[in-house]
């Protein structure tokens, strides 16, 4: 049967409460009885020890019962005084609790105060007492002969001692319910305090389930000041804000896909048609197939983005690190952009820290990465601009950073451009063929090898890229 969190976490506090304070209510019961035994074993001990006093002061037999007639009169108890074969000397009690016509009392319950024992029986003592007495046995010593002459018996009513205990009982058992109606309270008040803002969270991935991006878990509202539940709402709506964000990215990617590839379909199809037709002299159509190849060759860049893309979803491309040298591999990278950088006749400048510089890496994908880097930063450095590429060392890394001159990217834009499909600088025509998933791939390939890539930039002066790589071990 399914709960709610509310339920689930209500009932767990309840019975934890109410076993963890049974548990206490049992164990406090126990001590306070003991203390409660002890106390009035003490207080019987200290009455005998004053008896003992005056019998061993020589006291008159009549004097002395007079003593123990008003002392168990007052206090309630039982006394009595036996010689070392049990015979009663003395006694003294309440009125009808005691049999006056008892003369002994049976050895049975004598025979461990006879051996020099102080003992606690508790009942009748074989018929002297008409109900059940708690009676502490301490024994008269000869402080000369060191024998045993006799024994004092003091008794308390044994539902005395029951009526003590029932009465901490009814005390304790009140100080229970009273806690378990306090802690029924407050556990109802902390359950709703976690399970709120959770079910606030359920409720908003529910409308995100539905599409709509857009609402957030309302913070501090029920958190509570729980670090935990705090966290947990910071960490939502940080999803929420980057699933929105890539919601928003990926709408835009759709519609520029959908434009990039309707234009091109409709100049081809349009040109291809005009030669068909013969509308297109035949002297002129050398030149309209030149512009058809072209527009083949955006789709082509086109759908081998989406490909790309697929691979780095599917997790297919298996890295195989090598040792290389990364100063040779970004040398032949570079190559392959020289005609490009000398149509803009762009400046390049590299700083190498060491003429080898080997590192443990997949070779083929950190020439992606440069490749990739390479080709954003001379579409986006202007004519007559600089790029400037360096490695160096740092610890147990090579450093390796490409900048170059140009608009630079909004600082809004930094934490972005790393997103799949998200293309800066949509205004302008720089980046009319881009697909918004170059720097994707760069940071999907560094963090692979368990590596980032940070962005340096300021708009309109630069922009800088730096990401690093771990060293070969000699």
């Amino acid at each position: 049967m399914k709960k709610s969190i509310f339920s689930k976490i209500f009932s767990l506090n309840i019975v934890t409460i109410i076993v963890g304070v049974l548990f206490l209510s049992v164990v406090q019961y126990i001590m306070m009885s003991q203390f409660v035994y002890r106390e009035k074993v003490g207080d019987l001990k200290k009455n005998a020890q004053t008896i003992a006093g005056f019998i061993e002061t020589g006291t008159a037999p009549e004097q002395l019962q007079s003593f123990l007639y008003g002392f168990s009169h007052s206090t309630g108890a039982g006394i009595l005084i036996v010689d070392h074969k049990g015979d009663i000397l003395l006694a003294s009690a309440p009125e009808g609790i005691y049999d006056k016509n008892a003369r002994r009392i049976d050895p049975e319950y004598t025979k461990d105060v006879f051996k020099n024992r102080e003992n606690i029986e508790k009942g009748t003592l074989g018929g002297v007492y008409s109900s059940e007495m708690f009676t502490l046995q301490v024994p008269i010593v000869s402080a000369s002969k060191n024998a045993v002459l006799g024994a004092i018996f003091i008794s308390t009513a044994a539902p005395e001692m029951t009526r003590m205990q029932s009465h901490l009982g009814r005390i304790i058992l009140f100080s229970l319910l009273l806690v378990i109606l306090v802690s029924f309270g407050l556990s109802f008040a902390l359950s709703r305090r976690l399970s709120r803002p959770i079910k606030n969270i359920v409720s908003t991935a529910k409308k995100f389930a539905q599409g709509d991006f857009s609402s957030r878990v309302d913070i501090g509202k029920h958190t509570g000041r729980i670090i935990e539940i705090d966290e947990l709402t910071h960490t939502f709506n940080d999803m929420a804000e980057s699933l929105e964000q890539s919601d928003s990215i990926r709408n835009n990617f759709i519609s520029d896909v959908s434009h990039e590839l309707r234009t091109p379909m409709t100049t081809i199809g349009g040109f291809v048609d005009g030669i068909l037709d013969d509308t297109i002299p035949p002297e002129r159509q050398r030149d309209y197939l030149v512009i058809v190849k072209e527009e083949i060759t955006r789709l082509s860049s086109l759908l081998t983005s989406f490909l790309n893309i697929t691979r780095l979803q599917a997790d297919s491309r298996a890295f195989e690190p090598t040792v290389f040298d990364v100063n040779e591999t970004i040398r032949r990278t570079l190559v392959g952009f020289e005609s490009r950088i000398e149509e803009k006749e762009i400046r390049v400048n590299i700083s190498l820290e060491k003429e080898v510089c080997q590192v443990k890496a997949d070779m083929n994908s950190i020439r992606q990465v440069m490749t990739n880097l390479l080709e954003n930063a001379i579409k986006f450095t202007e004519n007559h601009g600089e790029i400037r590429i360096s490695v160096g060392t740092r610890q147990q890394e090579a450093v390796i950073s490409v900048y170059n001159t140009g608009c630079g990217i909004a600082e809004d834009e930094q934490k972005l451009i790393f997103e799949r499909f998200y293309k800066a600088d949509k205004s302008r025509s720089l980046n009319r063929t881009g697909t918004g998933i170059g720097l994707y791939i760069v940071k999907d390939i560094l963090n692979r090898h368990g590596k980032d890539i940070t962005v340096s930039s300021r708009e309109g002066k630069f922009a800088e890229f730096t990401f690093s790589l771990d060293l070969a071990k000699n």
